[in-house]
C-alpha cells in the first residue's frame, strides 16, 4: 500500500503541495484547565495572581472554546477557515504572563 502511495506522489508531486490536511482538533475542556493551571502555577507568586489562578484559567479557557464556536460559525456563514489550535491556547497563556510581568515592572 505505502508503496502505491509513494509512486502516486512522486508522478503526482501537486498532490501534496496543494493539499491541505485539517489535523486540528478541540481540545476538552479538562485538557485546557489542566494546561492552564500548569503553566500560570510555576509563576503565580511572581505575579501576585495567587488568589485568581483558577478564575483566570477559566476565564482563558471560556475565550479559547467561544473562539473555536466562532469559528464554526464563520466557517459556515464565509466559506474560510480559521483554525484554533493548541498553540493558539498556549500563546494565549504566554502573552497573559509577559503582559502581566510588563504591568508589574512598570
Amino acid at each position: 500500500m505505502f508503496y502505491f502511495f509513494d509512486r502516486v506522489l512522486h508522478r503526482f508531486p501537486s498532490f501534496v503541495s496543494c493539499c491541505t490536511i485539517d489535523w486540528f482538533t478541540e481540545w476538552p475542556e479538562e485538557a485546557l484547565l489542566g494546561v492552564g493551571l500548569g503553566a500560570l502555577r510555576d509563576v503565580e507568586s511572581e505575579l501576585g495572581i495567587e488568589e485568581q489562578t483558577e478564575s483566570l484559567v477559566d476565564m482563558f479557557k471560556i475565550i479559547h472554546k467561544s473562539v473555536e464556536k466562532i469559528s464554526v460559525r464563520y466557517l459556515n456563514e464565509i466559506r474560510r477557515h480559521n483554525y484554533v489550535t493548541p498553540t493558539s491556547y498556549l500563546e494565549l497563556l504566554s502573552m497573559y504572563k509577559m503582559i502581566l510581568k510588563e504591568k508589574k515592572t512598570k
